[in-house]
């Protein structure tokens, strides 16, 4: 539906300058209803459009204004600094001729004071900083018509419940309010029953459905000790425009953008602790793409609406199913395509299957990247910029490039390709299986060879402690395995093993078989081979270190080993049994004492703002 059948023809004929002419599903079916001042609980996933949703209906009904010292008609809570900047810019953009004012934590009291005094249309800003400015009694609500909920999921879940209860508590009550949430949660809810008016639900998620973008390829990468490698194979395989790339804590964020600078990617990192000037400073570098890689927190998994983003890593596991929709959908944003990889261990397959159920998500696989695979993409990627180079610039040059050549011959321009690549010396070897450094993926030629019996052929043949060696699976053709690379030099001058199983250095990877399960009474699994030992992760050989006695399976955490991101509606399964309150989280796990859900988080505002 165009605009123009929605909205005032000169609101409409204004974004049609800016190129938007057809309104997002969520926008259609709610501004008919919101115009008409009906309070309104939005849901769509990230990258549809929710901000001009709720922008449009405030700026079709203020009136501008020039009167000094006016109150704030209209508010907007936002979890971030960088979602409020950003919803900001819209109004201000789209309504030219009302006041916006952005607070927020990490900026100065001194200007947003001055602007409320002088007079505004409409605040923006973040939950603390709003509480801050209400207490210092800088900030009125009394005049608020239309009251707005962004990311509401988002700021309940980091413990902002009471600041929103206080917000909407000093507007009046025949207020407008509209909430829009990209998963409705019963926090929403409970929110929604108290402090919005008879609301029409519009959800453009539904239940049962995929909460995330639907342009998005999600996959999967099972990676072992080596993440930081496997990473930037991807990012080099992958070649993307931008790319996010999301971390757990502040500190990995600093220091996975260091390693990665090292290997030779532009790359910046944001969170919660940087400085404002700073975190501009990596925004702009991305946004521009003087930067092509941004490593983050959570802080920018909302709000950032950069459409070129083509490619989302997820470094470790989302804390919650939530964080996956809200960080998987930086990509694939106003109907492009786009790319989410989700890194994950041995011990988190459960994980993963949790994920996918609530969600509603299903990951395909992808195998680790192969030196193949790597070093071509590297190739090509230097190759596009050398012809990038402008002819003229490249003149000074030429009589040393003839020379060259001349010299070395075609060897010249390959040993300029690596060094373009940042290739100097021979990759070090590493896994196919887990990409973990210093080991080789070696196939194994030989029918019903079992895993026991590889190993000890690789032992025997090698001397190899078999502790040392790494994964071993099967496939049809016999087993793959991960040997030390110093011994792979032996065991291929002895193959055929026992005259008869042949040995060579994987290029690239057999179809593998899955290894038979069982559950065992712990809710965990074991694998095993005839001779019954037990191998932990789903076949993988790892040298004696059986999982099954340690008690610290996925599944023993929960009682029925449903994994961390168990559905909601499994409510207390798996919990405490001594008749008391369950520990469980809301995914059904049990959390093992008596920690506070977070909530309480919101009583606390000596920092004001979600960091990240």
């Amino acid at each position: 539906m165009n605009f123009n059948e929605l909205i005032a023809p000169a609101l409409a004929a204004r974004l049609a300058e800016r190129g938007i002419t057809e309104a997002s599903p969520i926008q259609a079916e709610s501004l008919p209803h919101t115009l008409q001042g009906r309070d309104l609980i939005g849901r769509a996933r990230t990258g549809t459009g929710k901000t001009l949703a709720f922008a449009l209906p405030i700026i079709q009904g203020l009136e501008p204004s020039r009167e000094r010292s006016r109150l704030p008609r209209a508010i907007v809570v936002a979890p971030t600094r960088e979602l409020a900047r950003q919803v900001a810019a819209e109004f201000e953009q789209t309504g030219r001729e009302l006041t916006v004012l952005t607070v927020y934590g990490g900026a100065a009291y001194g200007p947003q004071e001055t602007a409320l005094r002088r007079g505004v249309d409409v605040v923006v800003g973040t939950p603390g900083r709003l509480i801050d400015h209400l207490e210092r009694g800088n900030l009125d609500l009394q005049e608020v018509k239309y009251a707005v909920l962004d990311e509401a999921d988002e700021m309940l879940s980091v413990g902002f419940a009471d600041a929103i209860e206080t917000i909407l508590k000093t507007t009046p009550e025949g207020r407008q309010t509209l909430l829009f949430s990209a998963t409705l949660t019963p926090e929403i809810r409970r929110l929604s029953n108290k402090y919005l008016n008879d609301p029409l639900v519009v959800d453009m998620v539904g239940e049962g459905k995929s909460q995330a973008a639907q342009t998005v390829e999600h996959l999967k990468v099972r990676v072992g000790r080596s993440r930081t490698r496997v990473l930037a194979d991807l990012l080099t395989v992958y070649n993307p425009e931008k790319a996010i790339v999301f971390t757990r804590t502040k500190r990995e964020t600093d220091e996975l953008a260091l390693e990665l600078i090292h290997r030779g990617f532009e790359a910046e990192a944001l969170h919660g602790d940087l400085a404002q000037n700073q975190r501009e400073r990596a925004l702009g570098s991305f946004r521009s793409g003087r930067t092509s890689i941004l490593v983050a927190t959570d802080v920018a998994a909302r709000g950032l609406d950069i459409p070129e983003v083509d490619l989302v890593v997820q470094y470790h596991l989302p804390q919650d199913p939530e964080s996956y929709v809200h960080r998987s959908g930086r990509t694939g944003r106003a109907g492009r395509a786009g790319t989410a990889i989700i890194m994950y261990g041995d011990r988190e397959q459960r994980d993963i299957n949790g994920l996918e159920r609530v969600t509603g998500v299903r990951f395909t696989e992808r195998p680790l990247p192969t030196p193949r695979e790597v070093q071509e993409a590297s190739a090509h990627a230097s190759s596009e910029m050398l012809r990038r180079v402008d002819a003229e610039a490249a003149a000074g040059f030429m009589e040393q490039a003839e020379a060259l050549l001349e010299e070395m011959g075609a060897e010249a321009l390959a040993r300029a390709l690596a060094k373009i690549s940042g290739v100097t010396e021979p990759q070090a070897p590493a896994s196919l299986l887990s990409g973990e450094e210093g080991q080789t993926t070696l196939i194994l030629h030989g029918e019903r060879l079992s895993i026991a019996r590889a190993v000890a052929l690789l032992a025997r043949h090698s001397d190899v402690d078999s502790r040392k060696l790494g994964k071993v699976r099967q496939w049809r053709g016999g087993a793959v395995a991960d040997v030390p690379t110093q011994y792979v030099a032996a065991l291929m001058k002895a193959s055929p093993l026992d005259g008869e199983i042949g040995v060579e250095v994987a290029q690239e990877l057999p179809e593998l078989f899955e290894q038979p399960t069982r559950e065992r009474r712990d809710g965990g699994r074991s694998f095993g081979d005839r001779g019954g030992r037990r191998f932990e992760n789903e076949g993988d050989f790892r040298s004696g270190r059986s999982g099954g006695s340690r008690g610290r399976s996925a599944g023993g955490r929960s009682g029925r080993g449903g994994g961390r991101f168990e559905s909601r509606d499994s409510g207390s399964r798996g919990g405490s049994r001594s008749g008391g309150r369950s520990n469980s989280d809301r995914f059904g796990n049990d959390r093992g004492g008596s920690r506070s859900t977070g909530r309480s988080g919101g009583r606390d505002f000596s920092d004001r703002e979600f960091k990240g």
